[in-house]
């Protein structure tokens, strides 16, 4: 179990770890400063309310007093509502900065990381979490202080008229410390609580919105209805947590109300009865308390709010926490340079489970290779490491004769075109999917003449937008042969050096899997091609097969070289055969 976990069941939460995410957040402190101002202000003002209110009340009949107190009024109206109108925009912007760093750290954070966290579910740290935690800490720094400012004067006026009177403000003191330490913990675990099961709420429904079909089609949708609702359940038992929370502060602050207003009446009666005070004052004074009663408040549901984001943040904490790809600070590669791939000794582990053992071999500069074996054994892996998504525990990965681990990121993934099973594409255009990942200006005559090399323009020409068709996510708005064409073209424009392909035709009929083989053999026929495949049509094309068995080598060479000769090649044609004779039937 991570730290975070571990403290939020606690309950006490992480002060570095709260520090780390401020730091990161970027403040909007121009709003932030703007908006303190203004409640400072309004505070400074508040304290003049109860000595006007107690010159009207006490029965004064000079007119420029009654002057005075309308023009006071009328300067109390206009600061409350710029202190309100001032507040939101720090809010709103603190939100989206908090966002932009939460997006941008998912985008850098290494593959590895995501075996263990579902990006999904860490997904709603940038909306609720982000949302929540931005709206109290910037309540939290816009009102702590003036309402501090607030309570030391009038305290100090107060005092002018009784010492006693002082006094009696803080005999309930201690209790309500008390009370703002343990709720705060209560706080920071309920928050912390509510928006982990948001996120795993979130995780469950983008999974499964994202394969509807997949449900309809097996005809569990009661099932999942139960599973959908077990998982809101969680959700709920955390919210009634909070009910339940919110339930005791408003018991317990209305019992301190209740007790601070009996405490003040009976010191302030004694004293006016004694002489040792007036009229007047006991009306300033009486309204002072009940200021400051409610100053206390503030003072407290600000340390709930400095908990609450604790809660929110925890995950992000974590999340900003992750280790991130490092770019090399080496030789940045040209596009020209070598392309020949090389293993060397590559031993690869997913935590326990074993991947790659000791593979090594050799692709030479743009000569093709398949990579087959059964699922499981680290095919797609290889592909992943040669990206240097993932780094090797023993051997070396080369490109051009330099490890990919001594590559700029930018300069090595700038120089492979990848095209994975299923071409899943983004939604919007269809000019918008041909220029993804291309940074730069594409003209459409560009676009077009790559696209009638590798026969997408035949495709283009019958949809009567042309380049401005809309694209459903994912590319469930086209077969899998129009997407495959789609992302051939794109990588045709790109211009890769490495083009490498994860089962670019297991989801094809005969006929497009065909068209498909025949583009990526014409279009890129200078270039270093590397294909996982189950496809026995495609795996006689290549000039190079690699065996892998459970993550280990089992034979490299031709086809002629391996056919008879290496057991574990023979049983994948075997497998291969089989499998499409029984689609025959």
């Amino acid at each position: 179990m991570s730290k975070v976990k571990k403290e939020g069941h606690k309950g006490g939460g992480n002060w570095k770890d709260f520090f780390h995410v401020i730091r990161k957040m970027r403040l909007p402190w121009h709003w932030i400063i703007i908006a303190f101002l203004c409640n400072f202000l309004y505070n400074r003002v508040m304290l003049d309310l109860p000595t006007v209110t107690a010159g009207l009340m006490s029965g004064s009949t000079d007119s420029q007093a009654l002057v005075d107190a309308v023009w006071f009024y009328v300067l109390f109206t206009l600061v409350l509502c710029g202190d309100v109108a001032l507040r939101s925009p720090a809010r709103h912007v603190a939100a989206r900065n908090i966002r932009r760093v939460i997006w941008k750290k998912m985008l850098r954070i290494r593959m590895d990381y995501y075996d263990g966290h579902n990006p999904s579910d860490l997904m709603s740290t940038m909306t609720n979490d982000a949302t929540t935690a931005t709206e109290y800490l910037v309540e939290f720094l816009v009102g702590f202080l003036p309402t501090i400012y607030y309570v030391a004067a009038a305290l100090q006026t107060i005092s002018s008229y009784n010492v006693w009177l002082m006094v009696s403000v803080f005999l309930l003191l201690p209790l309500k410390l008390i009370y703002a330490v343990f709720v705060g913990r209560w706080q920071y675990r309920t928050q912390f609580g509510v928006f982990k099961e948001i996120g795993s709420l979130t995780a469950y429904l983008a999974e499964r919105v994202r394969n509807l079909m997949l449900i309809k089609t097996y005809t569990n949708e009661e099932r999942e209805l139960k599973n959908g609702e077990k998982t809101s359940y969680g959700l709920f038992d955390a919210n009634m947590k909070v009910n339940k929370l919110n339930c005791v502060i408003t018991a317990l602050t209305t019992l301190l109300g209740m007790a601070q207003v009996m405490v003040v009446m009976v010191f302030g009666v004694l004293l006016l009865k004694r002489g040792d005070i007036d009229i007047q004052q006991w009306v300033a004074f009486y309204m002072f308390s009940g200021t400051l009663s409610t100053s206390f408040s503030n003072l407290i549901d600000y340390w709930m709010k400095l908990k609450s984001v604790q809660g929110a943040m925890a995950r992000t904490a974590e999340l900003l926490r992750a280790p991130e790809e490092e770019e090399q600070e080496g030789k940045r590669e040209e596009k020209g340079a070598g392309t020949e791939v090389c293993f060397d000794h590559v031993s690869f582990s997913y935590g326990d489970k074993e991947a790659l053992k000791d593979v090594s071999f050799t692709i030479p500069e743009g000569s093709s290779a398949a990579v087959i074996g059964l699922c499981g054994s680290g095919k797609t892996t290889s592909l992943s490491l040669l990206e240097h998504f993932y780094e090797p525990q023993e051997g070396t990965v080369s490109l051009g004769g330099v490890s990919v681990a001594d590559i700029p990121l930018q300069a090595l993934r700038g120089r492979m075109g990848y095209v994975q099973q299923g071409a899943d594409i983004f939604s919007g255009t269809v000019r918008e999917a041909l220029t993804y990942g291309l940074h730069r200006e594409v003209p459409d005559e560009e676009i077009w003449a790559a696209a009638r090399k590798t026969g997408f323009a035949e495709i283009l020409e019958k949809w009567d937008a042309g380049l401005d068709t809309p694209v459903a996510p994912g590319g469930t708005s086209m077969s899998g042969g129009q997407r495959q064409k789609l992302v051939l073209t794109r990588e045709f424009m790109r211009g890769a050096d490495v083009l490498l392909f994860d089962e670019p035709t297991s989801a094809l009929d005969a006929a497009a899997a065909r068209m498909v083989q025949d583009t990526i053999f014409d279009t890129f026929p200078d270039q270093t091609k590397i294909i996982v495949t189950h496809d026995l049509s495609l795996i006689r094309r290549v000039d190079q097969i690699i065996v892998l068995d459970r993550g280990v080598l089992a034979g490299c060479g031709s086809y002629s070289d391996l056919y008879g000769k290496c057991g574990a090649f023979m049983e994948l044609i075997a497998a291969c055969q089989a499998e499409k004779e029984a689609a025959k039937c």
